[in-house]
């Protein structure tokens, strides 16, 4: 494992993207994105998909210097065209429209086609958690998983996202397959088999394989029936608010993770509740969970929680920790 520095990474990143003619504004923007997630312990959306990305904006799918556009007002709801730039920069730009709209209607919704991976989605939902707001969030993706009952891979991943306010703010970023697939990645790097059962082998049986999982794309979804079910629900609802790609689409005609379709929505909590009021609730539902016995096999979480302390423990060891095959291929770009 290479040992990086945050200030290093963030040159790094900075280089590889200006050497690709992006704006030296977006650029900056873009990597402190990238190094945030990382810094916050998310590397499977981080880190180790940033020479993925690279690829793409090679290939000509992810455009550096495009930004998002607002097509569509109807109040509290508006639709973006993303037009094929960074996800990590429309997830920026339209989580900050969806809080204006909030701070004016109560409620606020950005509904973006066109856009493509924005990494670890939890950052735009706990970036409004932060400022005193609820967050809802979704993306839909190639296709990665069968549906309950299926064999080949016609479903996303599509992740349901949320964060609220509080101290510290709670946030959830959960896939609809039991693993995803940026995080299958580590496992497959650590050559380590998973915790619980992760998808199917060829053969049908429950594996908890990470390199045949990553080869089949047989993953289990999340809950079962419920994980497949939701994934085909937020799609639909993707595709309907937005105007954009399906999952279908992404994998047939696109050929690719790209184009994707997003929602984000900020809910004004300061018009929900009284602030005192508000804070001691929180505190109470945090204190009854975390008053919980805990189990033989670890202590009590809420989510969310863990992330101060990656950003404690990497400053404490002067950087990240990163795989030598994703530093090397980051360092070559």
């Amino acid at each position: 494992m290479a040992l990086v520095a945050i200030e290093r990474l963030q040159a790094e990143y900075e280089r590889i993207l200006l050497a690709r003619k992006m704006d030296g504004e977006m650029a900056s923007k873009l990597a402190a994105g990238f190094v945030e997630m990382a810094n916050e312990g998310t590397y499977s959306h981080g880190i180790n998909r940033f020479p993925v990305f690279i690829e793409q904006v090679d290939k000509g799918q992810i455009k550096l210097n495009e930004v998002p556009k607002c097509v569509n007002s109807m109040g509290a709801l508006e639709q973006w065209d993303c037009n094929f730039g960074p996800g990590v920069l429309n997830g920026l730009i339209c989580s900050e429209r969806a809080m204006e709209l909030a701070r004016e209607y109560g409620i606020g919704m950005v509904g973006m086609r066109n856009s493509n991976h924005w990494m670890r989605g939890g950052a735009y939902v706990l970036k409004m958690a932060r400022q005193g707001f609820a967050g809802i969030a979704s993306t839909n993706s190639i296709a990665v998983m069968p549906a309950w009952g299926g064999k080949d891979h016609r479903v996303g991943s599509n992740p349901l996202i949320m964060a609220i306010a509080g101290d510290p703010p709670v946030v959830v970023d959960c896939s609809m397959s039991q693993f995803s697939y940026g995080q299958l990645q580590n496992f497959v790097l650590a050559d380590k088999p998973l915790p619980v059962v992760g998808g199917f082998d060829d053969n049908g049986e429950l594996t908890r394989d990470p390199h045949v999982l990553w080869e089949n794309k047989r993953l289990l979804p999340m809950g079962f029936w419920k994980g497949s079910s939701m994934s085909i629900v937020l799609d639909m609802m993707l595709t309907a608010i937005t105007g954009g790609n399906s999952v279908p689409a992404l994998t047939d005609d696109m050929g690719g993770e790209f184009g994707v379709s997003q929602f984000l929505i900020a809910i004004d909590l300061s018009r929900t509740m009284d602030k005192d009021q508000f804070s001691a609730e929180m505190k109470r539902i945090r204190d009854y969970v975390l008053a919980s016995e805990p189990a033989e096999t670890g202590s009590v979480m809420i989510a969310g929680s863990e992330i101060d302390n990656f950003i404690a423990k990497h400053k404490q060891a002067g950087g990240i920790e990163i795989h030598d095959e994703i530093w090397n291929q980051i360092t070559a770009l």
